[in-house]
Formats: structure tokens, sequence, C-alpha cells
């Protein structure tokens, strides 16, 4: 049972934590570009990332309660300093570094097929993430879209017909 317990909160620490670096990584504006494209995955991702702040809210929240709970819970089933040693290595190995580098990599798709889960824990942290989102609209204001110009468009343009090499960059 303490295995089962361990490997839970270690996975939902890694989802939160992925999906936190993973959907806000996605930009509304090319989602939307994207939606109207016909992209599925885009559709799906859209309204878990629409609210920016509560998305960040309640992906914090939950990894942190989940941290925590794994700390904590470790703690008890063996002495307080392995379980911390322990709990530490399981969240920065596989609740952090893997699972970022993995969705960071697969946001859209992953983001999609979670966007379900991402939905529900949503509403089960919204009585707590709402008003700290909304405080940090009005202090914060709207997220800012993204704006090229001129000169970067046609940077973009050209990275993206394969007329520059990385080589040059470097």
């Amino acid at each position: 049972m303490i295995f089962i317990v361990t490997i839970l909160f270690v996975l939902l620490s890694g989802l939160f934590s992925g999906l936190n670096l993973g959907l806000l990584s996605l930009n509304k504006n090319e989602l939307e570009r994207k939606i109207r494209l016909g992209d599925e995955n885009a559709k799906k991702v859209y309204p878990v990332r629409k609210q920016g702040n509560l998305l960040l809210t309640t992906l914090l929240l939950g990894n942190v309660a989940v941290n925590a709970a794994l700390s904590i819970f470790l703690a008890d089933v063996s002495s307080g300093l392995v379980g911390g040693l322990l709990s530490t290595a399981l969240i920065v190995l596989f609740g952090e570094i893997i699972p970022q580098s993995y969705i960071s990599r697969h946001a859209l798709r992953i983001g999609a097929s979670t966007a379900w889960i991402t939905k529900i824990i949503i509403f089960v942290l919204y009585p707590v993430a709402k008003p700290i989102a909304f405080a940090l609209d009005k202090i914060l204001g709207e997220e800012l879209p993204t704006i090229w110009s001129k000169e970067e468009l046609k940077e973009i343009i050209k990275d993206n017909s394969g007329n520059k090499r990385r080589k040059n960059l470097e």
C-alpha cells in the first residue's frame, strides 16, 4: 500500500509540474490560429489554457499540495530524515525533471490528451485557485499577446522555410 500511494503522489506531482510548464508554454494566439486551421488538439487545449492565471494557480496549488503530502506520508512511514530525502529525490527526478523534459517537447499533444483531467482539477481547486487568479488578473492584467515586428516575422518565415541553418546561429 505504501508503494501504491507513493507512486500515485509522484505521478500526480509529475502531471502538475509537466502540465504547468507545457500548457503555459503554449501561446494563446497560436492556439487560436491552430483552431482556425482545424487542429483538434488545439481545440481541446484552448479551453483550459485561455485563463492563464487560473491554470497557473490551479497547477501550482495542486503540485505543492501533492508534494507536501508525499513528504509527510514518507516521513510518517519511515524516519523523518529518510522520508525527507526520499521524497525530495522522487519529486526532483520523477515529479519535476522527467515530466517537464518530456511534456515540454509534446505540450500540445499531451495537453489535449489530459485536458479532461485538467478540467477536473480546475473544478476541484476552483474555490481556492479562482480568488488568487482573480487577484493576479487585477494586479498583472491579462496575458499580453505575442506581437512580432516586421523583421521578426521575416526571420520566422526564414526559420520555417529551411533557409537558415542552425549552424549559423552557433
